[in-house]
Order: C-alpha cells, then sequence, then structure tokens
C-alpha cells in the first residue's frame, strides 16, 4: 500500500464519513421538527373547531380556555398564542372557500 492509499483511508474516508453523518443528523432533525410542527397545527385547528362547535360564536375566551386545557391533556404545556390565533385563522379561511 503506498503513501496516498493510507492517507486516504486513514484520514480523508472517515473525515467525509463523519461529514456525511453530520449533514445527514441535521437533515432528519429538521425533517422531524417540521412533522411536529405539522402534527401541532392540525391538532390546534381540530381543538379550535371543536370549541366552535361546542361555545358556538364568541365566547373567545371560554374557547381558547377550552383549546388550551385540552392541549395541555395531550402533553402540550407551552401553546403559543400565534400558533392558536393560526389555528382560528384557517378555521375561518376553511369555512369562506
Amino acid at each position: 500500500m503506498d503513501r496516498l492509499e493510507m492517507i486516504v483511508q486513514g484520514l480523508i474516508l472517515p473525515g467525509a464519513g463523519a461529514l456525511l453523518v453530520g449533514f445527514l443528523a441535521a437533515l432528519a432533525k429538521q425533517y422531524i421538527e417540521r412533522i411536529k410542527d405539522e402534527r401541532l397545527r392540525a391538532l390546534l385547528l381540530a381543538l379550535v373547531k371543536a370549541a366552535e362547535q361546542i361555545y358556538g360564536p364568541g365566547q373567545g375566551e371560554a374557547k381558547r380556555d377550552y383549546v388550551l386545557q385540552q392541549a395541555r391533556l395531550r402533553g402540550l404545556s407551552a401553546v403559543k398564542r400565534a400558533d392558536l390565533e393560526a389555528a382560528v385563522w384557517q378555521m375561518k379561511r376553511e369555512s369562506v372557500g
């Protein structure tokens, strides 16, 4: 085995492998986060629709409390207000179109 082959096998291949593994790990993490975000949006939308069915028009505070309580029961202790408002907006958009 000549010197160049030893360098390639000893340094370059392991280094390239480590870079590839790092890239794939970052890609997998990004994909998992996207799935979590999609599931959160879908859950909040379903809870907002349920609150609308239960409480009807108005009573925004009661509906918000219901959604937050149901989210906590499902293990989501920190629902952002922006995520909740986005679910309300989505529901209204679906009911119009």
